[in-house]
């Protein structure tokens, strides 16, 4: 019966220490999924300040074709870089004068995804980084978000590059649970009405080709700054923008247009080029 009531014991003994080790390892893996999930957030508000230090420094060399800037980009083993120009991820601006088209220009976008498994933001989540209504005041507001800006009085803030954070979707045949994307802005600036001169600067990215497959170093490149003039005698030449990135629209209601003054329009177009690479 000692002998017995021992053995019992010893079980119960065995029994509770695998029962705490099967609960140690359930709070290790919730943990573990707790862990990565603030991490890869931490990661994406890292890459939003990486991105947004980028886009600053392409709002400043815009107008210096040949210009090259080359980026680190930061490792943060949660997500991935692309430069996406297709079907499923681009901008469009289109310049009309009196209805008709006269200007089009497709453009692609920069991406930073992160798994599903690791963080996720419900579908139809959208928040901007970097961005400002239409006559230049900043917003984190998608619905404030303008892709076509007529700067007023103050320093436009967030001009030719906007960086937007989406929420769960697919991109191009993979799945985010969220992703930033930078996207090119205009911005039209209004000549006196008759006399007056105009302009509208179209931003379009494009992918560099560069020698190695990697995704270590971000290379930007300032291609060509190009521009014509277009008679606007009755001032109704329209410019317009509009984003998509898998499901979402950029803005959110689905363009963003502006009518631009001014007996003469200069439409000034940037190229600039993204290419990933690195070992």
């Amino acid at each position: 019966s000692m002998a017995s009531r021992g053995q019992s014991e010893v079980l119960t003994a065995v029994i509770l220490v695998s029962a705490i080790m099967a609960l140690a390892a359930v709070f290790l893996v919730i943990s573990m999924r707790s862990f990565n999930s603030e991490s890869s957030y931490y990661s994406i508000t890292y890459v939003a300040s990486f991105l947004s230090n980028a886009a600053d420094d392409i709002d400043t060399y815009m107008m210096m074709p040949g210009t090259q800037l080359t980026y680190t980009l930061p490792n943060t083993e949660y997500g991935v870089y692309n430069f996406v120009n297709t079907g499923d991820a681009h901008c469009t601006v289109s310049v009309a004068l009196s209805g008709q088209t006269i200007i089009t220009e497709e453009s692609g976008v920069l991406i930073y995804g992160v798994s599903p498994s690791y963080y996720s933001m419900p579908s139809g989540f959208m928040y901007v980084w970097r961005g400002s209504n239409v006559i230049g005041f900043p917003t984190v507001n998608p619905r404030d978000l303008s892709t076509v800006m007529v700067p007023k009085s103050f320093a436009p803030t967030g001009t030719v590059v906007s960086l937007v954070q989406l929420g769960y979707g697919e991109v191009n045949g993979l799945t985010y649970g969220s992703s930033l994307v930078m996207i090119p802005r205009v911005i039209a600036m209004n000549g006196t009405s008759n006399g007056g001169v105009g302009y509208v600067y179209i931003p379009v990215f494009t992918e560099l080709s560069t020698p190695s497959v990697g995704r270590s170093t971000l290379i930007v490149k300032v291609i060509s700054v190009s521009s014509s003039s277009v008679n606007n005698p009755t001032g109704n030449l329209e410019v317009v923008e509009t984003c998509h990135v898998g499901g979402y629209a950029i803005p959110q209601g689905g363009a963003d247009s502006a009518v631009v003054t001014g007996g003469t329009v200069y439409i000034v177009i940037i190229e600039i080029g993204f290419g990933l690479g690195g070992s």
